[in-house]
């Protein structure tokens, strides 16, 4: 699934022994911080920690293959860990405590968890060389033990990325048929959009169905006469109404990411904005209503829900009023 590099420099004592490095010898290299340790008798290379640094997905892999290590047992990353392996997104701050996953024993240490549960072949892989839960496992995982918006929003990114399938995530939901939380999970997986493209558009989603509006159809390409204009976040046909969830990351090109300068490519947000603006106008022409929001109003689902009766009401006037021209 990815490279084995963030574990391949994580070791034991014993490993170093085996390879045939003295007691003199290890001492010396932890001296020297050529070795770095990450539990008691478990160590990283300073060099592979300095690779990983900046990379929560690495990060993290490095700190639960340690603990594995250390435990010598048959588990496996699982839950918010296996996520954050897996590069899945989580609602909130990332719990400090790795999640850790066995089929007999559990318990809770200093700083991981050991959950015991079952482990089917098929529900184990690795990624960045650490034995996990599957991406479709942990979705399934997370929606049963954290909840409904939790479980949406990892399931809209594992199938948007392609690390699951639909069928992958049916096909856990029957494995784990019977267990506390799997009737949540499923309302989850069911109401999962691969089409999403962000954790604010799933929020966003999650908001529109509990207010109990239309639900609208996510990334639908728009165009006119001239061509394609762009793909619009979501949009209610029967109002030609067109939502834009905005996070800012949607409008920093290269330039504003720190792209050099001299990128022929540069692209500022000035640009971005004048471009969206080009691209509202053609919209409007076409009788589009477009309503924008960021996460201000995304975790505020009765005022999102206002902003956007009060849209829809007046796309349709607005569509009333063409026809009647």
């Amino acid at each position: 699934m990815h490279d084995h590099s963030a574990v391949s420099a994580v070791f034991t004592r014993a490993h170093a022994r085996a390879a045939g490095h003295s007691d003199a010898d290890i001492r010396r290299l932890l001296r020297r911080g050529e070795w770095i340790p990450l539990r008691r008798g478990v160590y990283a290379t300073a060099s592979a920690l300095a690779s990983s640094a900046g990379d929560d997905e690495r990060e993290h892999a490095l700190a639960a293959f340690g603990t594995l290590l250390a435990l010598d047992r048959d588990a496996v990353a699982a839950g918010t860990s296996a996520a954050r392996i897996l590069g899945l997104p989580l609602l909130g701050r990332a719990p400090t405590d790795i999640v850790l996953a066995i089929e007999s024993a559990s318990g809770h240490r200093d700083d991981y968890v050991l959950r015991t549960t079952a482990l089917p072949p098929q529900h184990r892989v690795r990624c960045h060389g650490v034995p996990i839960t599957s991406a479709a496992r942990t979705v399934v995982d997370l929606a049963r033990e954290c909840g409904f918006a939790h479980g949406v929003v990892a399931a809209d990114a594992a199938l948007h990325s392609g690390l699951a399938s639909q069928g992958e995530l049916i096909q856990v939901l029957r494995d784990c048929r019977g267990w506390p939380g799997i009737d949540g999970a499923r309302r989850a997986v069911t109401f999962a959009d691969a089409a999403c493209e962000s954790v604010l558009e799933s929020v966003s989603r999650i908001a529109i169905h509990q207010q109990g509006l239309p639900m609208p159809r996510t990334q639908v390409t728009l165009g006119d006469a001239a061509g394609p204009i762009g793909r619009a976040d979501f949009l209610w046909e029967h109002a030609r109404v067109v939502g834009e969830a905005d996070g800012l990351a949607k409008y920093l090109g290269p330039a504003d990411k720190g792209v050099s300068p001299a990128t022929p490519d540069r692209w500022t947000m000035r640009e971005h904005l004048r471009a969206e603006k080009r691209r509202e106008e053609r919209l409007a022409d076409l009788g589009y209503e477009i309503i924008r929001w960021g996460w201000e109003d995304a975790t505020n689902p009765r005022r999102l829900a206002y902003r956007l009766c009060a849209a829809l009401d007046r796309g349709l006037e607005r569509q009333r009023g063409r026809l009647a021209s």
